[in-house]
């Protein structure tokens, strides 16, 4: 019984030794959209592999900020990482695309199935992201953004003097410059104290992250502008991927699939869910809901914004290529509004 048992331990220190462990990196923390994803991810590898890979989760800061977890993905330190599109700027200036306001909509079945399965995104937006080593594997809505102030903001003319928190990327700092405001880019980290000491005004995150973070107990209104959704992405580090067996590649790509509809299912939810302990918390709490008059001038502010995603494209590209790189993000953006036009209709 006891050269069983030393039998028994030998393998399992065999079985140990070739196991796996990939890492996985979060922006968010535990129960916020991109850790559902992460978690159904993990669990899906785990079964496909019987446990021989695992999928070791990170969650913010634990790494890093939001940019230093897109480095190391990018080099290779780690295998997978989530963040919001907005972060994504200085690596890939076309993603922007799926920042410009009012492109996307708000609709989350036309968003998700545009996100998700987009030909413009997952072929032309995808191959940009290989020329930092990052591997696009999804996209994915975390549900409507949503202003927080205290003051109501229905017209460009109550953005002026609000100093709003941003994304670092240009076009979330851009978009809230041409809507009347002072844009102030800021890890996420640093929100609450901001607002609590007033150095900022105001932000902008979808529901459910507003008070999983609990921005709302230093914001007295909430709008809803039908702007665009909270867009986070999904990369793995191109090379390493591009060397797995054929085998670990369904894997991750059966994984993905798996994920994005636990991580869809679960927004649509926690967003009321978190929307309604708002209102339980805070019952004075004031929510604007910006009719279509109101949108309409946000609506036409934004379309300035094209020509400046157009040019911060061109501009991330030497003077010899920028021609054809405005030309390729021109084509990513029309092919983009085109795709979902067409998802809309058929909803």
């Amino acid at each position: 019984m006891k050269q069983f048992g030393i039998m028994l331990l030998s393998l399992g220190m065999i079985f140990s030794a070739q196991a796996e462990t990939w890492k996985f990196a979060s922006e968010e923390d535990k129960t916020d959209v991109q850790d559902i994803y992460a978690q159904k991810f993990a669990e899906v590898i785990k079964k496909e592999s019987d446990g021989d890979i695992r999928v070791r989760i990170y969650y913010y800061g634990q790494l890093g900020t939001e940019n230093d977890i897109v480095e190391l993905a990018a080099k290779g330190t780690i295998q997978f990482v989530s963040v919001g599109s907005g972060h994504l700027g200085s690596y890939v200036p076309e993603v922007q695309a799926v920042s410009l306001p009012y492109v996307l909509g708000t609709d989350e079945a036309v968003t998700h199935k545009v996100l998700t399965g987009s030909p413009t995104i997952y072929e032309n937006l995808a191959a940009k992201f290989e020329n930092v080593n990052l591997k696009l594997l999804s996209m994915m809505s975390e549900g409507e953004m949503v202003w927080g102030a205290n003051k109501a903001i229905r017209t460009p003319e109550d953005f002026a003097d609000q100093k709003i928190r941003t994304f670092t990327s240009t076009i979330p700092v851009e978009t809230y410059k041409t809507f009347g405001a002072t844009p102030t880019p800021l890890s996420w980290g640093e929100v609450y104290g901001s607002l609590q000491l007033k150095t900022i005004d105001g932000m902008v995150n979808p529901i459910y992250f507003i008070y999983n973070a609990k921005w709302h107990e230093v914001q007295d209104y909430l709008m809803f502008p039908g702007q665009q959704p909270y867009v986070s992405t999904v990369s793995t580090n191109s090379k390493w991927f591009s060397e797995l067996a054929s085998e670990k590649q369904a894997m991750v790509r059966k994984a993905i699939k798996e994920a994005d509809k636990a991580a869809y299912d679960y927004q649509l939810r926690i967003n009321q869910e978190n929307l309604n302990k708002i209102m339980a918390e805070r019952p004075n709490m004031q929510v604007v809901k910006l009719n279509e008059e109101e949108r309409e001038r946000f609506k036409q502010l934004s379309k300035n914004l094209h020509e400046t995603y157009f040019d911060v494209v061109a501009n991330a590209y030497p003077a010899e290529e920028q021609a054809a790189a405005r030309k390729e993000a021109k084509a990513i953006l029309e092919s983009l509004i085109q795709e979902v036009k067409v998802a809309a209709s058929q909803q």
